[in-house]
């Protein structure tokens, strides 16, 4: 399914490994070296900024040859149908330039990412324009193609898109059954997020999708921020306005409101309190962001102070808040520290990855050879010599 080489993907894996052993001063430079000897690489990978203006100059040549081939078919673009069809014609055959760049060993070059996006936004568009799909059908489409794409070429963005796609359409199909399905939608939403979330948690560790590592961390950080935002007040009295019609005066609540302010204040703790205790630095991370989100819900409803001083005492939770947990985290708890992650997710490989290493430094013990003739180290001179000789 995965269109780049597997084999150079599993090496990629074990250099980074490497690379992050040396810059630990784990292993020497020396040795790291003998990794990315052992374990090659075919990719053509450029630098960042090589990556960045090859996408753009990717998009550039992308955007004046559609509009060169729209330019013989001007007098026809008076029909949604003939529109939708060549940017689905273009979409396809992007498609097939980016399988073809693949080919060629492609892989994170700006070159590939330019095609798969500009694929998937033509296709995308095209169907709309020729068919006006529904808002439902178009997150169930967007949802196939998103995941197609993330299974075909592992890109971590596409997993969050067809997550949030997949969110969409079941909140689009639900609020269609009437208004006891609109009261319940932010309950459906939040269970199919936890879903979502313990359905990544099981399959992020399983060896068969261990090269989607990156998508799986992407789809779980995108199904703990829907659950939450399924459950805050602010999203769902401002939603139930704009979608539903729900006419409110100043100062009424929702219905359960005293649920979804509970919902917004709790659910961030939860997750810091449950990222501290089983050690998950995902849950930890995504709860100590989301009280960002408890500040702005209840400044949005409760003037108490100006925004400055809001502001000023928000930093100042902020502070505590991170100082507490890493104070909690100085001595490591069973291997959960406050160090940097990178470091802890290479003990945590350090096992698996030390049967790689071990293999790759053990080499055939060198045989002895011989040094022949020594001189040197006599005081003898002229016609005789000394006992020192």
């Amino acid at each position: 399914m995965i269109a780049y080489k597997e084999e150079w993907l599993n090496n990629l894996q074990v250099r980074n490994e490497a690379s992050l052993a040396n810059d630990k001063l784990c292993i020497s430079a020396q040795e790291k070296e003998q990794v990315f000897a052992a374990y090659p690489v075919g990719f053509y990978t450029p630098n960042p900024f090589v990556r960045i203006g090859l996408f753009i100059l990717t998009c550039v040549i992308l955007t004046f040859s559609m509009g060169l081939v729209s330019l013989l078919f001007l007098n026809s673009f008076n029909s949604d149908d003939f529109i939708g069809g060549i940017f689905i014609f273009f979409g396809f055959l992007i498609y097939g330039g980016l399988e073809l760049m693949v080919s060629k060993r492609h892989y994170k070059s700006g070159v590939d990412d330019a095609l798969m996006w500009a694929a998937a936004g033509c296709i995308i568009t095209g169907l709309n324009t020729a068919i006006n799909t529904p808002a439902q059908i178009n997150a169930l489409l967007v949802f196939v193609l998103a995941l197609l794409l993330f299974l075909r070429f592992h890109n971590a963005i596409m997993a969050a898109i067809a997550g949030l796609a997949l969110l969409a359409f079941v909140f689009l199909s639900l609020v269609k059954l009437g208004e006891m399905a609109k009261a319940i939608a932010p309950f459906v939403i939040m269970m199919a997020s936890a879903l979502l979330y313990f359905f990544v948690k099981q399959n992020i560790t399983s060896g068969k999708w261990k090269l989607y590592t990156n998508g799986w961390l992407w789809l779980s950080v995108t199904a703990l921020v829907a659950f939450y935002a399924a459950g805050n007040y602010f999203i769902v009295r401002e939603a139930s306005v704009a979608m539903f019609n729900l006419e409110l005066k100043e100062g009424e609540n929702i219905p359960f409101g005293w649920l979804f302010w509970i919902f917004t204040v709790a659910i961030p703790v939860v997750y810091i309190v449950r990222g501290l205790q089983k050690k998950d630095a995902v849950l930890l991370r995504v709860g100590l962001l989301l009280v960002a989100a408890i500040v702005f819900t209840v400044r949005y409803y409760f003037h108490v102070m100006p925004a400055e001083i809001a502001m000023v005492l928000g930093g100042i939770v902020f502070i505590v808040l991170a100082y507490a947990v890493m104070k909690y985290l100085e001595t490591p708890k069973q291997g959960f520290t406050s160090k940097d992650q990178n470091e802890t997710f290479f003990m945590d490989k350090l096992q698996v990855e030390s049967l790689v290493i071990a293999e790759t430094f053990t080499g055939p013990a060198l045989p002895e050879t011989d040094a022949g003739v020594q001189f040197g180290g006599g005081s003898g001179g002229g016609g005789g010599a000394s006992g020192e000789f």
